[in-house]
């Protein structure tokens, strides 16, 4: 890599500074460059897990983004699309003449060294798919290096420096972030319409940057796309590459059938390939997405040429991303999830993977995440309440947008109630959600926290005042 970005910006590079280091791929960036020999430092406006995991392998954290953190001794500055121009930190290295480098850029030229890498795009099911090739890699010894979104069990984070070819990545469209990284296999899980913030051109648009995302692969390569879906097959009908499919459907090269679940939701399927059986997989992870996700998987690792054993084995390693339908503990039989979903169709499959689990009532926290969002895909949003029996919802979460759009959590409430007469509340304050819910959920209900900010508290708060409120009540924890 040192030689790498030393051809690319004609100067060593030793010293690197990472703006906002303290994010989920920033960090994971930064715990590869220390492993390759880089000197890092950098900076976050508040600490985290991440932040101290990085001083812990040598790394210099500043808390707080000042100009005097950026000296004469840096070689490269990596910042994210969230830092804004006027940042002290980028005006000094502007100052000092520093390269600057923002956080996708990097991620490509990290790419670059890698002669294998794997990106994962979609609309949905990133984070999972990528987490899931990448502890299938782990499990046959492949020694991949890693940079994703989320925390994987079998590398103990979000990041790892590997010794192979391999790079598995999660390939963001937001922006088109996606067409800054070369990649020698490729993954659509899905094309929808979404971050319309930026693709003003709508579905027309993201598709055209699919299918820019997939020309990057060289001819020897391949793409997996998801064939059930139209839109995806348009995307990847004129590669230049092999393509495979996989979907629920017999037209798919790869195919899941018999489908069953058991009392957690956790999916059994049978996997087909060319109508032949290839195997019976079972999942710790809930819902009929997530069979999709791993079928995308199953179809990377037989091309691979990895055998059926590892891939059960690795899929029985993975108990998931982080914050993807993550388990937060039980008390007296009430059972608390959060997941990330901020998207109508996320909430969906989350939805009906709840549906799948062994409850009563099923009562869902709900953060809106950002206002373009909630805007543009209003109906669709109050659609994916539909079967639930309870729902509070939180202020809209926004860190890069006002609300130009003069939308509110109330008007999601209200057409939820018209529509699907679903109670619907709207509070504020994480604390009160949480004494909203401790007074009214009862025994076997099922509580999901879902949104991409910070709701995800709720679920930690929540378990707390049940069990302070229940302090006899059988409580199961969640594995950390």
């Amino acid at each position: 890599m040192k030689a790498h970005l030393k051809e690319k910006f004609g100067r060593p590079i030793q010293k690197i500074y990472f703006i906002g280091i303290g994010g989920s791929s920033m960090s994971g960036l930064a715990l590869i460059a220390i492993d390759q020999g880089f000197d890092v430092a950098g900076s976050d406006i508040v600490s985290s897990k991440y932040t101290e995991k990085l001083a812990g392998k040598g790394a210099t954290i500043h808390i707080g983004q000042r100009a005097e953190n950026i000296g004469d001794d840096i070689d490269m500055a990596v910042f994210t699309a969230a830092v804004h121009e006027d940042n002290p930190e980028m005006i000094r290295a502007n100052a000092l003449d520093i390269p600057l480098v923002e956080r996708s850029d990097y991620l490509g030229l990290l790419s670059q060294v890698f002669p294998k890498t794997i990106g994962v795009a979609g609309t949905h099911g990133k984070t999972t798919t990528s987490s899931m090739i990448a502890t299938l890699l782990h499990c046959a010894e492949m020694d991949p290096s890693v940079s994703i979104g989320g925390n994987i069990g079998v590398i103990g984070g979000n990041a790892t420096l590997g010794k192979s070819d391999y790079l598995v990545i999660e390939s963001c469209e937001y922006v088109d972030s996606f067409l800054k990284t070369e990649h020698f296999i490729g993954v659509i899980t899905n094309i929808e319409e979404d971050h319309l913030d930026y693709f003003k051109g709508g579905l027309k648009q993201i598709k055209h940057s699919f299918h820019d995302f997939g020309s990057i692969l060289p001819p020897d390569g391949l793409m997996i796309a998801y064939g059930d879906s139209d839109d995806v097959l348009d995307v990847v009908s004129d590669l230049a590459c092999q393509v495979i499919t996989y979907g629920l459907s017999d037209k798919n090269e790869w195919v899941a059938r018999n489908i069953t679940y058991n009392d957690e939701g956790n999916p059994f399927f049978d996997a087909y390939h060319n109508g032949t059986l290839y195997g019976r997989f079972a999942l710790r992870i809930p819902g009929q997405h997530n069979v999709l996700n791993a079928m995308a998987c199953i179809a990377c690792a037989d091309y691979l040429n990895i055998q059926k054993e590892t891939v059960e084995e690795a899929l029985d390693h993975f108990g998931g991303a982080k914050r993807r339908f993550e388990f937060r503990g039980a008390v007296g039989g009430i059972n608390v999830y959060e997941d990330y979903a901020h998207h109508p169709t996320e909430l969906k499959v989350v939805i009906d993977a709840c549906l799948n689990h062994a409850h009563n009532k099923l009562w869902v926290v709900y953060q809106p995440h950002s206002y373009s969002r909630i805007y543009y895909l209003f109906d669709e949003f109050v659609k994916s309440f539909e079967k639930v029996d309870k729902l509070v919802i939180s202020e809209i979460y926004s860190n890069r947008e006002t609300n130009d759009w003069d939308i509110f959590p109330e008007d999601l409430a209200k057409r939820i109630k018209q529509n699907y007469q679903v109670p619907a509340v709207v509070i504020s304050e994480f604390a009160d959600i949480v004494k909203f819910l401790t007074d009214n959920v009862e025994a076997d209900d099922l509580v999901l926290v879902a949104g991409a900010g910070d709701i995800n508290k709720v679920a930690y708060m929540l378990v707390d005042a049940l069990r302070e409120k229940y302090p006899d009540a059988p409580y199961k924890a969640a594995q950390s």
